[in-house]
């Protein structure tokens, strides 16, 4: 019997995270063993107390405040270099025990661990170590999360269940993220037609949430190297950006229509700069922010957006330069983000049927996924866990 789960995506950025986070709150609600995390192969870092952690099983940890070890955790973050040297080297030269032990560890005294992957399920090839084969070396059974479309969806499932299956990895079945709820009914309809027909679970439809997507505007300030003009809450979040080319009216009236986006302003544009004073003194709302490139405003400016309370950056970095850096990133959620986190967990709670996928590693078949049954996580904790 399976005591880990192994959470795959089509692609990077795909929800792992996300569902995560939502079965590991509801797993340790339920289990009297206890439930923990680790991510094996981690392509991101972040600095913590002067040494370079995985990323995304630091923020699960510190987002679930579940006191797990990071050398469990994440085993194995990739670093710059990290793939010529292992091609040259062979460095480091135990990742499969590595990852073994790390695994182990987290499951004593039965927890059960929720293992996440990395991008698509190619990704570690070059370690050695794709998705498929960490599974495959783990004995953890596989749910995919994919993006909610119709073709897009199935194709994508075609190819990433296929390395799994040649390496004899059960998928124990899907979750369709990010779908935008005009469309939800006709996608349930669609996939579950599809996927019913070949016997595959459909463990929930999550629909599109923009607020989750929304970037922070501590997070734009560090992914542009921008420095606050005029301080507001970092954790204030704006529905993505605009780019101020064109007159001062065109401008304006891109704000009006999206007032809740941040914009980004060349510093040789003071004229911009007076026009959205002028606005926000005539009532008009937005932007979320201003972020002027290239430079600093004067002080004159500087105090006018102080006084009409609009969120003011500056950087360095050109406008050209800065709308590439938004243009490219893909913002997460971080560990401050606490109302973030508990919709994310809420929509994963109602969404996602995780009393199935426990009925599915414990080799039960379930009822309908999507529907849940009352009591049905009491009813499989001794199977699963006995022993």
């Amino acid at each position: 019997m399976s005591k880990g789960l192994y959470i795959a995506g089509a692609g990077k950025d795909a929800g792992k995270t996300t569902l995560c986070l939502g079965l590991l709150e509801e797993f340790r609600k339920a289990l009297p063993e206890g439930v923990a995390f680790t991510k094996p192969l981690g392509q991101k870092t972040t600095l913590v107390e002067g040494e370079q952690v995985g990323q995304d099983s630091w923020f699960v940890d510190r987002a679930l405040h579940m006191g797990l070890s990071l050398d469990n955790s994440a085993p194995f973050a990739a670093s710059p270099g990290s793939a010529a040297r292992y091609i040259k080297l062979g460095e480091p030269s135990d990742l499969p025990g590595r990852i073994r032990r790390a695994y182990k560890t987290l499951g004593r005294k039965g927890r059960m661990v929720v293992v996440e992957g990395t991008g698509h399920p190619g990704v570690g090839s070059v370690f050695d170590m794709s998705n498929a084969r960490v599974a495959k070396i783990l004995g953890t059974p596989v749910v995919l999360v994919l993006d909610g479309g119709i073709g897009s969806t199935v194709d994508r499932y075609s190819i990433c269940a296929s390395m799994f299956h040649n390496l004899d990895v059960p998928v124990l079945g899907v979750v369709i993220n990010r779908i935008v709820p005009g469309r939800m009914e006709s996608v349930k309809v669609l996939l579950g037609k599809w996927f019913g027909e070949r016997d595959i679970p459909v463990f929930g439809y999550i629909p599109y949430e923009d607020s989750i997507a929304r970037p922070s505007l501590g997070l734009i300030q560090r992914a542009l190297g921008a420095e606050p003009v005029v301080k507001v809450d970092p954790a204030t979040s704006v529905a993505g950006h605009l780019t101020a080319f064109g007159s001062a009216e065109k401008v304006l009236l891109q704000v009006e229509k999206n007032p809740a986006r941040s914009l980004l302003v060349d510093h040789s544009r003071p004229d911009i700069l007076d026009a959205l004073v002028v606005a926000r003194i005539s009532g008009s709302k937005g932007p979320g922010a201003v972020i002027v490139c290239g430079g600093e405003p004067d002080f004159r400016r500087t105090e006018a957006f102080r006084a009409t309370e609009i969120p003011l950056y500056a950087t360095g970095h050109g406008l050209e330069t800065s709308v590439g850096k938004l243009s490219q990133k893909i913002f997460k959620v971080e560990p401050h983000e606490e109302e973030k986190i508990r919709r994310i967990v809420e929509l994963v709670v109602t969404h996602v049927d995780a009393g199935s996928i426990l009925s599915r590693l414990s080799g039960e078949q379930p009822g309908e996924p999507g529907k849940k049954k009352p009591g049905r996580f009491r009813r499989f904790l001794r199977k699963i866990f006995k022993g």
